[in-house]
């Protein structure tokens, strides 16, 4: 059996995707340029055949024992490691971005200093800039990264459209206050037709938003939660520390009514402290027991 085959015997479980089918490309290549290294060192073809199959054992035993589903998490978490998100387009949409960006900020301020209109940084900036934001809104959205998958562009859009609102307002806003001489009320309402609307859409999306998050993040989080919901690791051990504590502030709560009765108050609060002490420090042996367990 040749690399490919042995590649492919590995995956078989596998969904078929194209990053997939680039990954597994990578990793043969990888493997032939492993058992080339080997031979060099003087192995025969089959003994460095065998030796580098048997560095990616581990890898193969673990793909035999998960579900299809597990298969795709630990794909995803593997080979999230090795993939390049953003495509050569996309830099260069980046890149052309930034450049519209600085360029109307600088023609915006030279027009501005050579006029001494507000205006005409106003409209530069609101042209170039915005245009700028908006375009880098769109790319961040839709960009699949490690963590979470791409935004659809129908809905990336959208926000689109809300930020364009929010900016407009903004400009209208500044337009109004500080070029055409306006007091403030008037400003502010020439804001809301905007600004309002902008929000609200905002908002809307955000309440609305699906978890885009990869499995192995998915998994992650689940993990956090299930660790925040259960610090002993067991619904027994937490059990016990809850009739521990329940039994030490009985005690430290006799305490104090006892010593405030004997010595008074000057000193029984200390019960209360001891108790406290005592309780942290039972917490901290359970949470060390848990994790040496662990």
């Amino acid at each position: 059996m040749n690399t490919r085959q042995q590649i492919d015997s590995l995956f078989s479980g596998y969904e078929k995707t194209a990053g997939l089918s680039d990954f597994m490309e990578e990793l043969e290549s990888n493997l032939n340029d492993r058992i080339a290294s080997l031979k060099q060192k003087g192995m025969g073809e089959q003994e460095a055949f065998d030796k580098a199959l048997a560095e990616l054992g581990d890898i193969s035993s673990l793909a035999d024992d998960l579900s299809l589903k597990r298969k795709q998490d630990v794909f995803s978490e593997m080979y999230m490691k090795t993939r390049n998100y953003i495509s050569p387009v996309r830099m260069a949409l980046y890149v052309i971005c930034g450049a519209l960006i600085g360029f109307g900020l600088i023609t915006g301020v030279a027009a501005w200093l050579f006029s001494s209109v507000l205006d005409a940084f106003l409209g530069t900036a609101l042209i170039f800039c915005g245009s700028g934001v908006l375009v880098v809104v769109f790319l961040g959205l839709t960009q699949e990264t490690s963590a979470n998958e791409a935004m659809s562009w129908k809905r990336a859009l959208w926000y689109v459209l809300s930020v364009g609102a929010l900016i407009f307002g903004v400009f209208v806003f500044v337009n109004a206050y500080f070029t055409k001489g306006a007091g403030l009320p008037v400003a502010i309402a020439s804001l809301i037709p905007f600004f309002l609307p902008g929000m609200s859409l905002g908002v809307f999306l955000i309440l609305t938003e699906k978890d885009r998050s990869k499995p192995w993040v998915a998994e992650l989080r689940r993990e956090a939660v299930k660790s925040a919901m259960h610090p002993f690791g067991s619904p027994g051990r937490e059990e016990r520390f809850g009739l521990i504590c329940g039994a030490l502030w009985i005690a430290g709560i006799a305490g104090f009514v006892l010593l405030t009765i004997t010595v008074g108050f000057k000193f029984s609060w200390l019960a209360l402290v001891a108790a406290l002490v005592v309780q942290l420090l039972v917490q901290s042996a359970f949470m060390k027991a848990d994790g040496k367990r662990d």
